[in-house]
């Protein structure tokens, strides 16, 4: 039986955090059509990534009031879909740059680099952590969740967003998503992560270099999604 929990869980906080954006241009979905396949091409972007794309997904989602898992999966041929404006998506996924402060002495780890560091912890320590493959299975696209729980707003989730990852064809780490202490970005994860370490700030637009993890540090986590991967549940 398809577990559709942890996705819809996923699908509930992105919801909470999404902002409301004004309707844009209407289109009437014809055969063939998908959320995904038009987040894709309103992106219009060759190098944004699944969780981009994913995330761009669920924006025209909310503002169709398309909620749920099946809501989504339940579009008809003729069905008109309202598209975010322009420039109201624009300012969504534009990134809000903040000044580093320099120091003369030990150069303090910028707020990606201190993230990464709580991401690795909850992988290594956490013992809440569950993961789970995202649908369809070709994208290799995997979401770690934990619990957790904001004692200021109340708000408990079992199925809390920790970082998101995809696998190349031969089951090795690709590239991760995740969000920043600070919460730099309005849409989804703050920041996507290489392979080699490297650190960019999410957006469509350009990439922005925010940090870099040691090798070791890297590899060990390269490691660990890998095993992660193997205990994953599909969701829907």
């Amino acid at each position: 039986m398809v577990d559709k929990v942890k996705e819809q869980a996923y699908i509930d906080y992105m919801m909470r955090k999404l902002p409301d954006v004004k309707q844009g241009k209407v289109h009437k979905l014809q055969k063939g059509d998908s959320l995904w396949g038009l987040a894709k091409k309103e992106l219009n972007n060759p190098k944004a990534s699944n969780q981009e794309i994913s995330e761009y997904m669920l924006l025209i989602a909310k503002l169709n009031n398309l909620d749920t898992i099946d809501d989504m999966n339940s579009l008809k041929i003729n069905d008109k879909i309202y598209l975010p404006e322009q420039a109201a998506a624009k300012s969504v996924l534009s990134p809000k740059t903040q000044p580093v402060k320099k120091s003369a002495a030990k150069r303090q780890p910028t707020d990606a680099e201190a993230s990464f560091a709580g991401v690795k912890d909850a992988l290594f320590n956490d013992k809440t952590i569950h993961v789970a493959k995202a649908y369809p299975q070709e994208l290799n696209l995997f979401h770690v969740y934990q619990y957790y729980h904001d004692k200021e707003s109340g708000y408990i989730s079992n199925h809390h967003p920790v970082v998101s990852f995809t696998l190349d064809k031969n089951g090795k780490f690709k590239s991760a998503s995740f969000e920043g202490e600070k919460n730099v970005n309005t849409l989804g994860y703050d920041y996507n992560i290489d392979k080699n370490g490297t650190i960019t700030q999410r957006n469509k637009f350009m990439d922005n270099a925010r940090g870099k993890v040691d090798a070791a540090d890297m590899n060990e986590v390269k490691v660990r999604l890998e095993e992660l991967s193997k205990q994953a549940v599909l969701s829907y």
